[in-house]
């Protein structure tokens, strides 16, 4: 009986002790949605700043999801999408090119970010896939690091790294513009800081957008 009782609380102890490090990976990772709107009301993005403990201790992440509408044309925004030179100026960097056509869907590109301090210069290596249906007027550019398919260049690189476009006609006639991002960056970046990018980050990438699709 005695030998029962003992197995029982130690089933009990390695019952508690699991549920209270699952809480509390849970509590470090789960972090609500942010969601706010430009001041006209034509902008909604959702963001989250959140660390993640892995191996080599925590990393952060940032993530967000904008949408907007745009009396535009469909296909020019799609022109505007593939070519790989335009995102230098679409998510405010100081290089993109593209490295491979791997296939008519995909492609082997490489950005240069060089921002203002405190973050250092980094780069990013990614595959872009992308899935144009012209007959139902909706297009999705896939973005996602793929650090070990270009050679170093010397500047750290990110690792985590991924973001999507898609863009789709609606009945009304305007194009509707989503764009969505999770990304970790190189470098231990105060939480307050990452944040004060929403949502004017977001909401300038779609803006940029909408002003190359309206340029000859």
């Amino acid at each position: 009986m005695q030998y029962k009782n003992m197995n029982l609380c130690r089933t009990l102890i390695v019952t508690t002790v699991t549920f209270l490090l699952t809480l509390s990976v849970f509590s470090q990772t789960k972090t609500d949605w942010k969601v706010q709107t430009s001041k006209d009301g034509n902008f909604l993005v959702k963001s989250k700043v959140y660390s993640v403990k892995g191996e080599l201790g925590k990393k952060k992440f940032l993530e967000y999801e904008a949408t907007t509408q745009f009396d535009v044309d469909f296909e020019r925004c799609v022109l505007i999408l593939k070519n790989v030179g335009n995102h230098k100026i679409i998510i405010n960097e100081k290089e993109s090119r593209l490295l491979d056509s791997i296939s008519e869907n995909k492609s082997l590109i490489y950005y240069f970010f060089e921002p203002t301090w405190p973050f250092k210069n980094s780069d990013c290596v990614a595959f872009m896939i992308s899935s144009i249906n012209y007959e139902n007027e909706k297009a999705t550019f896939q973005i996602e690091a793929s650090p070990s398919s270009y050679k170093s260049l010397g500047v750290n690189r990110l690792t985590d790294y991924s973001m999507t476009f898609t863009i789709k006609k609606l009945i009304s006639g305007k194009v509707e513009i989503n764009t969505t991002a999770k990304i970790s960056p190189t470098v231990n970046v105060p939480n307050f800081m990452l944040k004060a990018f929403f949502p004017k980050g977001p909401i300038d990438i779609l803006k940029r957008i909408d002003q190359l699709s309206k340029n000859d």
